[in-house]
């Protein structure tokens, strides 16, 4: 017990300082006398939560029926509710708290009885804590051994409501583990859709790029956007290129390495691969359509390998997925 003790303080350490806890979301709230072990915000990111019935052996894919990828303000909350309480009261409790205010109710299951997955069949509570972990090759929601060591081989519960309002939906993914050897628990994901923050991004011009390569021999560009896990460059990064172009003009002498970066989401191998193929979109661009000596730019892929941010958050994750410049 001890030992679970332990595993349990590590896996929550990422989320936040003690300081921190004890913040709810306003729209859910807490069971009476519950106890909040983890609190986490990230301003804005993609989540897929289980929205219907999915298959147990896709359980880690987190694709196909069942799943639905949403974007938005994400809210991770973590509770412990009292002893002598069940999942299914909590759940029952949240069911109508959330009515209340307006959510509609598009999903609940129990893994014990079958209707979580498509096969109708009954399975542990460990295999939704599966799904809700993730996929193998992906960084996980950092759950861990969290989920496993709490939905076990008791129950697990699970609830999806949506809110609908002008500022965007609010999505509530919450689940229920009842395994009361081991503590039962409550995983919820708040999820505010709505605009993100732009502008983050500034453009770098021609005698910004020209100074940082002088002075430090490289520079970060960031205004070069591709799609998600592709190399197509978006239309919105020519003023970006267009930049790089006038500066190579400028100096005909000057030669590039032309470096692709990624964040961590995916394997090693594939994010090196996209990497590769980005940093070869730039490369034709900047030829094809700037007229730049081919021969004085070389592309290269660095995949994940060289981050400039922790990739435990959307924000340190744009960062690390930049093209970079590096003088010859």
């Amino acid at each position: 017990m001890k030992t679970l003790r332990l595993l349990l303080a590590f896996a929550l350490s990422w989320l936040a300082p003690s300081a921190a806890l004890a913040q709810d979301h306003p729209l859910l709230g807490r069971y009476a006398d519950s106890r909040q072990v983890g609190y986490k915000v990230d301003a804005y990111d993609e989540a897929r939560i289980i929205t219907g019935p999915f298959a147990e052996r896709t359980k880690t894919e987190q694709r196909g029926p069942g799943w639905e990828l949403v974007e938005g303000k994400v809210f991770t909350l973590y509770y412990k509710l009292p002893e002598g309480r069940t999942s299914l009261e909590a759940l029952r409790n949240y069911e109508a708290s959330l009515k209340a205010k307006g959510f509609e109710i598009g999903f609940i299951c129990s893994t014990e009885a079958g209707d979580c997955f498509t096969e109708r069949q009954g399975y542990p509570g460990l295999f939704l804590g599966l799904a809700l972990d993730g996929r193998t090759d992906l960084p996980k929601l950092q759950l861990g051994d969290y989920v496993r060591n709490f939905f076990g081989n008791g129950n697990g519960r699970y609830l999806y409501a949506k809110l609908k309002r002008p500022a965007g939906a609010v999505h509530a993914s919450l689940a229920f583990s009842d395994d009361a050897n081991r503590g039962r628990v409550v995983i919820a994901r708040m999820i505010e859709t709505g605009k993100m923050d732009t502008g983050m991004i500034k453009l770098t011009d021609a005698n910004q790029l020209g100074r940082e390569l002088n002075d430090n021999g490289r520079s970060n560009v960031y205004g070069i956007l591709f799609d998600v896990d592709k190399a197509e460059i978006k239309p919105e990064s020519q003023p970006q290129l267009a930049a790089i172009a006038d500066l190579l003009k400028k100096n005909p002498g000057l030669r590039l390495d032309v470096l692709g970066h990624t964040d961590n989401q995916g394997s090693a191998g594939h994010n090196l691969k996209l990497s590769d193929m980005r940093a070869f979109a730039v490369v034709a661009e900047l030829s094809l359509r700037y007229d730049i000596d081919r021969a004085r730019l070389n592309p290269l892929g660095k995949g994940l390998g060289q981050p400039v941010a922790s990739n435990a958050d959307e924000a340190g994750r744009t960062l690390n997925r930049r093209v970079e410049l590096v003088k010859r």
